[in-house]
């Protein structure tokens, strides 16, 4: 089952361009990693620094293989100095689908 993985970050006053730039990276990095879809960074129009990351993989499985694997937490690294606190992620199943998509 297709799963969406919801990272939300925020991250430190004016590293907005650096840490859209890590991400970038480690898009690029990330793709064609085994049961890996799609990547989006979606930034909040009321919070500066609040950022979304959205990540489709076919399976939790998939996902969480990715996750707890070494090569993980090395692509990532490009990210992480812009964190500014804790990261909270959470996947979710589709419910509903658009027929049109």
């Amino acid at each position: 089952m297709t799963v969406f993985v919801v990272v939300s970050a925020q991250i430190r006053p004016g590293t907005e361009a650096g840490f859209e730039e890590a991400f970038a990276k480690v898009r690029q990095s990330v793709r064609g990693t085994p049961g890996h879809r799609s990547d989006r960074l979606l930034a909040s129009t009321r919070e500066p620094g609040r950022y979304l990351l959205l990540a489709e993989w076919e399976s939790e499985e998939a996902f969480l293989a990715w996750e707890e694997s070494p090569v993980h937490r090395e692509l990532t690294t490009p990210m992480r100095p812009y964190w500014a606190g804790a990261v909270e992620r959470t996947i979710f199943g589709v419910a509903v689908d658009d027929p049109e998509s």
